[in-house]
């Protein structure tokens, strides 16, 4: 009895496609592996709002035992960087629409595109400073304190029990 082959399976069966063939299947079933370990991890109110008693300052202290004053504080300037030029970038994104505009050049795709990298730049940006104020804080405090602290006193977020 003769095994059933479909059409791409006797495509690559000439000469050096097999070996191609072989390579697109091994990068397919990885894609496909991937995308199925790859799903959202539900919210967790505790990591959100807390889950350390202190405030996250005996494992900030763990963490950075091993570390001098010098260490620290280059960590901190690295990331009071990294915000000031993803901040910068998005700023840069979106000053381009409007001039995309005026100027003739912007389509579709480059205005998504344009949009999409601002909303990184912006998620970056956001990141970088709660890294930041982190080291200045001296402790490993949740994303609600950091909310809390950089947000105008109108718009703060309350734990709900």
């Amino acid at each position: 009895m003769s095994e059933r082959r479909g059409f791409f399976s006797r495509l690559s069966g000439i000469g050096g496609v097999r070996r191609m063939s072989g390579v697109a299947k091994d990068g397919a079933d990885f894609v496909a592996d991937s995308a199925s370990t790859l799903k959202p991890r539900r919210f967790d109110r505790r990591g959100f709002f807390g889950r350390d008693h202190d405030g996250g300052i005996a494992r900030f202290r763990q963490k950075s035992a091993n570390l001098s004053a010098a260490d620290i504080q280059n960590a901190h300037t690295g990331w009071s960087n990294q915000k000031q030029v993803f901040a910068a970038m998005g700023v840069a994104c979106l000053i381009m629409i409007p001039l995309g505009f005026v100027g003739g050049f912007m389509t579709w795709y480059f205005l998504i595109g344009l949009l999409g990298a601002a909303v990184l730049f912006g998620t970056r940006t956001l990141v970088a400073d709660f890294r930041a104020w982190q080291i200045e804080q001296g402790r490993f405090a949740p994303p609600a304190e950091y909310l809390n602290d950089r947000l105008p006193r109108n718009m703060q977020i309350i734990e709900k029990d």
